[in-house]
């Protein structure tokens, strides 16, 4: 195992993922992430074994979410750890079990482990890693797990290199904000553990032997992970690809989210990181300013929101012009724009004579999806 500690002053740990508030995250909890190179390597056996032993010094651990599995080393860790109920969700007619970060935090653990942070819930309004950054930012050390496929960074030199498509993801920023445990195991083991059917049932032994487990895609993967902790992703992975004689990845779009100074940009810039994650695209916050002389300046706010999109990996700038739609409209033509996600404001004088946001970016750039969010202020006392 490797392991890569947290850096100090990380932007994500004063703009963790969920219900955000300017300065009501004085201490935020630690993410430790077991990051496996590939399915069966062990890492939830050796997050376990790191939750078991801060249970032996003291500290009160739950288990808040475990992937369910029949792997006897791993059911063995289990033991005594007090588990969380997880939360029965609704959907098209389906039960499906969640993470209850609600009764989590009502535990109080010091600890709480959390397996699979890529997982989404089955209408993708809610990713696990979200649930975890809401309990990091109530002050709860957390164990959590994923596979370097997870990764946003890796997520398609995976794909490409393995050809067994995409996959859920979790943003860089996130598990580098803590401290990560690369865990790996040689090919050649990894393999004599499928034989030995203690990693899937034996009949889906063979077929996982001579696809996504062959030694060629254990090796890589191990490489990617090597080179993930040491921030050379990309060139590793460019070279990889060259290496196989594959085509380079093609050029990431970018989803953007355009605020003002209003109090009604964190729930866009979240939905906006949400959306970038899942296509694997780059966000982009735009600080629509307007010259027309109306209103004032709140610089505490547009810092705020800067850190929030630094800490979700994003890139936060700032553009004038005539009208915000105006200035969407040209940012939006200038970079690979997929989709721009604008706050839905309730109806006032000035939409109703001339349009919402939304509305006019729409008939400035027909073919750009705009996705809006309802009105919701969640920061306390703006300029103040």
């Amino acid at each position: 195992m490797v392991l890569r500690s947290p850096p100090t002053g990380h932007p994500f740990t004063s703009a963790l993922a969920g219900r955000y508030s300017v300065g009501t995250v004085p201490d935020p909890g630690q993410l430790t992430t077991y990051l496996g190179t590939a399915p069966g390597v062990g890492k939830t056996y050796a997050m376990l074994t790191e939750a078991r032993r801060r249970a032996a010094s003291g500290a009160r651990v739950v288990i808040g979410w475990l992937q369910p599995q029949e792997r006897p080393d791993t059911v063995a860790q289990i033991s005594d750890l007090e588990m969380i109920a997880p939360i029965d969700v609704t959907y098209r007619g389906r039960q499906f079990a969640e993470l209850d970060t609600q009764a989590i935090l009502a535990a109080h653990p010091d600890v709480v482990v959390v397996d699979e942070l890529a997982h989404s819930w089955p209408d993708r309004s809610r990713s696990r890693w979200m649930d975890v950054a809401d309990l990091l930012a109530a002050g709860v050390d957390t164990l959590g797990s994923l596979n370097v496929a997870n990764l946003v960074s890796a997520r398609d030199y995976v794909a490409r290199v393995t050809g067994a498509g995409a996959v859920e993801s979790v943003p860089d920023e996130l598990v580098r904000a803590g401290q990560v445990v690369l865990v790996d195991m040689p090919a050649d083991a990894l393999r004599a553990r499928l034989t030995s059917g203690r990693v899937f049932s034996v009949d889906q032994v063979g077929g996982a032997l001579s696809e996504y487990f062959r030694v060629a895609n254990l090796e890589a993967l191990s490489a990617l992970g090597r080179a993930w902790m040491e921030d050379n992703i990309e060139a590793a992975g460019d070279a990889l690809l060259a290496d196989r004689g594959l085509a380079p990845l093609s050029p990431r779009s970018v989803v953007m989210a355009g605020v003002s100074d209003s109090p009604w940009g964190e729930p866009v810039i979240i939905r906006a990181a949400r959306m970038a994650c899942d296509d694997d695209a780059d966000l982009l916050v735009v600080h629509a300013r307007v010259h027309d002389g109306t209103g004032r300046p709140h610089p505490e706010v547009l810092d705020y929101y800067r850190q929030l999109t630094e800490g979700l990996g994003g890139s936060f700038v700032e553009a004038e012009g005539d009208t915000a739609a105006r200035v969407l409209a040209d940012e939006a033509a200038e970079r690979s724009v997929s989709a721009v996600v604008v706050a839905r404001h309730r109806s006032t004088f000035s939409e109703v004579f001339r349009g919402s946001v939304a509305r006019r970016l729409r008939r400035l750039s027909p073919d750009l999806p705009v996705v809006e969010v309802r009105q919701q202020a969640t920061l306390s006392n703006p300029g103040e």
